[in-house]
């Protein structure tokens, strides 16, 4: 159990928040605060930052399991948007526990960005199952979760290794600078690529037609994203020789 109260620990944990920079509205206005909540009640409740990790990968993977145990309907559809914005939350709670207590750890960031993988290929995996099962849509519509999981793969795993590739040469190279403030056109930009954006979208799966031209339309922007992404990546990278 932590020492602070639930209150103190909410307000240390409000002021100990990562970078505006590069993070979606969502993310950033529904997200880490709904992650600090839940940081705060973890650190009373005497959990790890692993512990929150775990929590969240289980809770997740309840709101996939319950997506695709059958046909379409309005409480499944409500389950698995609920079940899978907690464990984004709780995504984000983990690393918010850590840095309250302390107990962050190299093992521990492993196991984050481990979690983080199994969950994007899994929610798109769960797609193609539901599709596949439930869906009366043509077998090529098989291809659109395939493709989407492509994508949220490169975005992801190109995103970490552009950040752990510049780090080193980066500080090296020049002096560290004053961050700028975040971009609003950026954080509008990147709503579509947010995964919370992607668990909300889940409450329309009640209505098959409906959810299958939005998970089009989220494919489409986040395929957008990825190339602006990768070309700024490489460029950057470039630079630093």
């Amino acid at each position: 159990m932590g020492s602070r109260s639930f209150k103190v620990a909410l307000a240390d944990l409000a002021s100990a928040q990562k970078s505006k920079r590069g993070v979606s509205f969502y993310s950033r206005f529904v997200n880490r605060p709904l992650g600090r909540i839940l940081a705060a009640a973890s650190y009373k409740l005497g959990l790890s930052p692993n512990g929150v990790t775990l929590v969240s990968a289980i809770i997740t993977a309840l709101g996939m399991l319950t997506f695709v145990s059958g046909p379409p309907s309005i409480p499944r559809a409500l389950g698995t948007s609920v079940f899978l914005v907690l464990g984004f939350a709780l995504d984000s709670a983990d690393g918010q526990v850590a840095r309250l207590t302390g107990r962050g750890s190299v093992a521990g960031e492993w196991l984050d960005h481990v979690v983080d993988s199994a969950k994007i290929v899994a929610i798109h995996g769960s797609v193609l199952v539901s599709f596949y099962l439930y869906s009366p849509t043509a077998p090529a519509w098989l291809l659109v979760p395939l493709a989407f999981q492509v994508v949220s793969v490169v975005i992801f795993f190109g995103g970490e290794l552009e950040r752990h590739l510049a780090q080193g040469r980066a500080d090296a190279a020049q002096p560290a600078r004053a961050e700028r403030p975040p971009s609003t056109v950026r954080a509008l930009a990147l709503l579509p690529a947010d995964y919370g954006i992607l668990a909300l979208s889940f409450l329309t799966t009640a209505w098959p037609t409906v959810f299958e031209a939005l998970y089009l339309v989220l494919f489409v922007a986040n395929a957008a994203i990825m190339a602006l992404l990768l070309n700024k990546w490489f460029a950057a990278l470039k630079r630093l020789g």
